[in-house]
């Protein structure tokens, strides 16, 4: 059997480089302006915000910096784009399906798609960026909520305003039950791990905190009408066996 050649003293063996990260969102942009944003985020990441340009990131990109200012004009339109890459709403295809009138597993679509969006190390990174810096950078928190968490919002609130209007749910104010749907996730999701770091994220534990999220929103505001007719399932089943 030959033996494995021994490289020469002094010489170390080619060691292929690691695969660099995917990147965070791809979305049918054209192909320069995805690589503006996938340069700036890895920017944003290395730099901070502060210490990010625009020649940076066109540096990063592999771009002239007017191909830069061909698609956003300033650093916060790319992190505002990044935010609306990152909640899914450039793209409505990225909405998982979901079934009028079964609210809990609609739900249940709805909490693994935000869940899996706040599980990447790297949007956990990039709000850390943004907690850091926004009392300097106010519009940055201006970026995120108005192209990120605020059309996010309103697409759940559509998803549920359906429900209601099929008469699965009662809810008397629906951008509440909105905001407890997710918080209810984000609050054991994302939160402690921006606090506390290498902090156990298992994807077990995600499926049963979005299942049990799902749960008990649709407990909580269950048509009476639907109330009505599975209490009254236990009592038909029972007259049945006394028959």
């Amino acid at each position: 059997m030959a033996k494995p050649k021994t490289p020469p003293p002094g010489k170390r063996e080619a060691v292929a480089a690691p695969a660099p990260p995917a990147p965070i969102v791809r979305r049918g942009r054209p192909a320069k302006g995805e690589a503006v944003l996938d340069a700036a985020v890895r920017a944003f990441l290395d730099g901070g915000y502060s210490g990010t340009t625009l020649e940076t990131i066109a540096r990063e990109a592999g771009v002239s910096t007017a191909t830069v200012f061909k698609y956003y004009r300033t650093k916060a339109d790319i992190f505002g784009a990044i935010m609306s890459q990152v909640f899914g709403n450039e793209d409505p295809t990225s909405w998982p399906p979901v079934q009028a009138s079964d609210p809990e597993s609609g739900l249940i679509k709805i909490g693994r798609q935000y869940a899996a969006t706040l599980r990447d190390p790297r949007i956990r990174a990039l709000f850390r960026v943004m907690i850091a810096e926004v009392p300097r950078f106010p519009e940055l928190g201006e970026q995120l909520y108005h192209r990120g968490k605020a059309p996010y919002l309103q697409r759940v609130e559509d998803y549920l305003v359906r429900e209601v209007t099929a008469g699965s749910l009662d809810m008397p104010d629906v951008k509440l039950a909105t905001r407890q749907f997710l918080g209810m996730i984000n609050d054991v999701v994302f939160w402690p791990h921006m606090l506390v770091m290498n902090l156990p994220d298992s994807a077990a534990e995600t499926e049963r905190v979005v299942s049990e999220a799902a749960r008990v929103l649709c407990h909580a505001y269950r048509a009476p009408a639907v109330r009505a007719r599975q209490s009254a399932r236990p009592t038909l089943a029972s007259n049945k066996h006394q028959a």
